[in-house]
């Protein structure tokens, strides 16, 4: 097979664009030419790692400042509208701004292959207008509704770029999913060519460590360790690390917190809720089995040992409780 030319598109955020470097990686191995395009904070992250990059669409800090003049605040959501708002406003009101900038590149480029997150909407529209084919890489677990949250704000765009037809046709593209069946089997369940895909924890540079070690972890009282981290939205609200701590304070489990560094100015970081963790942690210490408790889900990093998991209140879903079935 002669070389293609590869795009790859994302939001720029890490927990966008990181889960599509293996897939990058591998075709480079096979001789494909690739590149990535993404807002500065992503192009930097692609750049470091010796990939050829596009600088196109708002920064990360430009998407926040333009989601902030339609949400100014996000805790002012009722909870069970907070996800769906978000991604809505977000994601689907950002592709206008980067779908400015990618799609007329991408016609110049002409490549043969596009990829991108459920996220980035506007590398959908470039590849409808250039014919090339593509296809959808998922972020791991996201609830079944998301395409109906993202599905309104992408037919307007459609419609914009002159691609209409796509609106309902995307659901018929090609869907990567990294998410195991047996933690969530409807994620994003609109789309109807779903490929399960291995995920990947992706790259790991030189002097790139987690702020915990290996002896930390098997210090930890219980056998079993939550990984809390809310990622790209979420992680400036005090209140839903919260929630989610006051779930997690009701199982036999240690709680590592981590926190992003960018919060909203004047905004306070979750200070409450990295103290909290502490009042999590009995004196009695047992090997450690992780667990990564993110705003879309939840992930087990230990496939060696199958873990039952009680139901636990997912605060950015409104405290409904979300149960992992039993691997096997």
């Amino acid at each position: 097979m002669s070389a293609m030319r590869v795009l790859f598109s994302s939001w720029p955020a890490h927990g966008h664009l990181l889960p599509m470097l293996p897939l990058a990686r591998a075709a480079e191995r096979a001789g494909h030419d690739v590149v990535v395009a993404s807002g500065a904070e992503g192009v930097a992250e692609a750049a470091r790692r010796g990939l050829a990059t596009w600088d196109v669409g708002p920064s990360r800090a430009e998407s926040n400042a333009i989601f902030g003049t339609s949400v100014p605040d996000v805790k002012a959501i009722p909870a069970e509208r907070r996800m769906a708002t978000t991604m809505s406003r977000m994601f689907g009101g950002i592709a206008t701004h980067r779908a400015a900038d990618l799609v007329p590149r991408v016609e110049a480029w002409a490549p043969d292959l596009v990829v991108h997150p459920i996220t980035e909407l506007a590398a959908s529209v470039a590849a409808a207008r250039t014919g090339a084919r593509h296809v959808v890489h998922s972020l791991g677990p996201l609830p079944s509704e998301t395409w109906s949250w993202l599905s309104a704000p992408f037919g307007e765009l459609c419609d914009v770029w002159g691609v209409p037809a796509l609106a309902d046709e995307m659901v018929d593209r090609p869907y990567l999913d990294t998410c195991p069946p047996s933690l969530q089997e409807d994620a994003v369940s609109a789309f109807r060519d779903r490929r399960l895909l291995r995920p990947s924890s992706g790259e790991v540079l030189p002097g790139e460590r987690l702020p915990w070690d290996d002896a930390r972890l098997a210090a930890l009282p219980f056998e079993h360790t939550v990984h809390l981290t809310l990622g790209t939205i979420f992680n400036g609200l005090t209140d839903v690390f919260q929630t989610a701590l006051a779930g997690l304070a009701q199982l036999p489990v240690n709680v590592l917190v981590t926190v992003g560094p960018w919060r909203r100015s004047g905004q306070p970081r979750a200070t409450a809720a990295a103290r909290a963790r502490h009042r999590l942690r009995p004196p009695r210490a047992r090997p450690a089995t992780v667990l990564d408790a993110r705003h879309t889900g939840r992930r087990r990093h230990d496939p060696r040992r199958a873990v039952p998991r009680p139901a636990t209140p997912h605060p950015a879903a409104g405290g409904r409780p979300v149960r992992q079935r039993r691997d096997g």
